[in-house]
């Protein structure tokens, strides 16, 4: 399937009523194809029918979530702890370092960039708020940014939390990987957050040199699947004893000794506590209606840079002085989901476009426009004539 399929693709997404609006707001919350409602109403019927039995049929559905994770990472066997956000999971990872488990005279240290999605961007500069060390390293100038990573990387830190593909430009990070072995060369754990990355860019893991990284992603984006579809790769081998614990992390030590807070291997460790599994049945009903109309995550890749060209060079006909928005400083190749267009009337532009039916948003100079399989071209050429008619009223 590619791009021109886009009007007969639609049919699947009615519900969401994909042809009525232009929801170039795929890189937020992508719209979910009908399939999930049943998803939802097996969930309650399970729940109905089993009571507290359901939990069988509902964890089943989690190991299909890890399973399609495992496979966009190209990692058979890679150990996925679930949860309902990514901040949940980092708060565990965070909880995790050796840091709070020995004795330390200095403050936390903690290495990331200053394009870090809210959940990590939020909860690190709180920390440095409590006088632990956060350096934020600027992404631009990008070509520079992994060698100016490592550079801050010592003895004395703790983690490295840095992006796959970055929050506000949609830039890819090519080099995470580079940054990764330099980390895990000093025994420092690396987090990833490919949230941008998960089913838009193809992610296979020794591709990118990310086999000692922690991932994180979920499926509120690019995956279709809805809130509560967060997760969290554990290393190979990696066994972890994270201070915030839920007590599903001593399933596999049951026989533990009385009074001992046990943690079983791998994922187990990280595992959280009882939760809504709607879910993970929306997003095993999503995940098969993928496999069905075989929109891998090269397909989907392939459909979205073709949207991401198209919009891009709309602008550039446009005129990006007449029309007030400048175009990203890299190369199409490196763009990830969506297109980020920086401007300073970037929230401005999104409540115009909003009232003539297109779905976007902004964050602070950047509008934000992201495709999803179900935009047509003839959406995407209508979108660029609204933002052409409108750029005058804007500017």
């Amino acid at each position: 399937m590619n791009n021109h399929d886009a009007g007969q693709l639609q049919q699947y997404y009615s519900d969401f009523n994909v042809g009525e609006r232009i929801l170039l707001s795929g890189h937020s919350h992508q719209a979910w194809p009908n399939v999930a409602k049943q998803g939802i109403i097996d969930c309650y019927n399970d729940a109905a029918l089993h009571i507290d039995d359901k939990w069988g049929i509902a964890l089943a559905k989690a190991d299909k979530v890890r399973d399609f994770y495992r496979h966009l990472m190209g990692e058979a066997n890679g150990q996925i702890a679930l949860g309902s956000s990514t901040h949940e999971l980092i708060l565990r990872f965070i909880s995790d370092l050796k840091y709070f488990k020995t004795s330390q005279n200095r403050p936390l240290k903690i290495v990331t960039t200053d394009g870090e999605f809210h959940s990590l961007r939020r909860q690190l500069q709180r920390l440095q708020e409590l006088n632990c060390t956060v350096e934020v390293v600027p992404v631009v100038p990008s070509e520079t940014l992994a060698q100016r990573v490592i550079d801050k990387i010592d003895a004395d830190t703790d983690a490295v939390m840095l992006s796959a593909v970055f929050f506000n430009s949609s830039e890819i990070f090519h080099d995470v990987g580079v940054v990764a072995k330099a980390a895990e060369s000093l025994n420092v754990p690396c987090l990833v957050d490919a949230y941008h990355a998960l089913n838009v860019v193809p992610f296979n893991l020794s591709a990118w040199q990310l086999e000692s990284a922690f991932i994180v992603a979920g499926g509120y984006k690019y995956c279709q699947a809805g809130e509560g579809n967060c997760m969290m790769r554990i290393p190979a081998d990696y066994h972890g004893n994270p201070i915030i614990t839920g007590w599903y992390a001593e399933f596999d030590v049951l026989d533990q000794v009385p009074g001992k807070v046990g943690y079983g291997p791998g994922q187990s460790a990280f595992a959280g506590s009882t939760y809504d599994p709607t879910s993970h049945y929306r997003a095993c009903a999503v995940f098969d209606f993928f496999e069905q109309k075989k929109l891998t995550d090269l397909v989907l890749r392939d459909i979205n840079q073709a949207q991401i060209a198209r919009l891009w060079q709309g602008i550039e006909a446009i005129g990006t002085d007449k029309v007030g928005l400048a175009l990203p400083q890299h190369e199409l190749s490196a763009n990830g989901g969506f297109l980020s267009l920086t401007t300073p009337h970037a929230g401005e532009w999104v409540q115009r476009l909003t009232k003539n039916n297109v779905l976007c948003d902004s964050r602070g100079s950047q509008l934000r426009l992201g495709a999803a399989p179900y935009v047509t071209n003839t959406q995407i050429d209508h979108a660029l004539n609204i933002i052409e008619d409108s750029c005058v009223r804007v500017g």
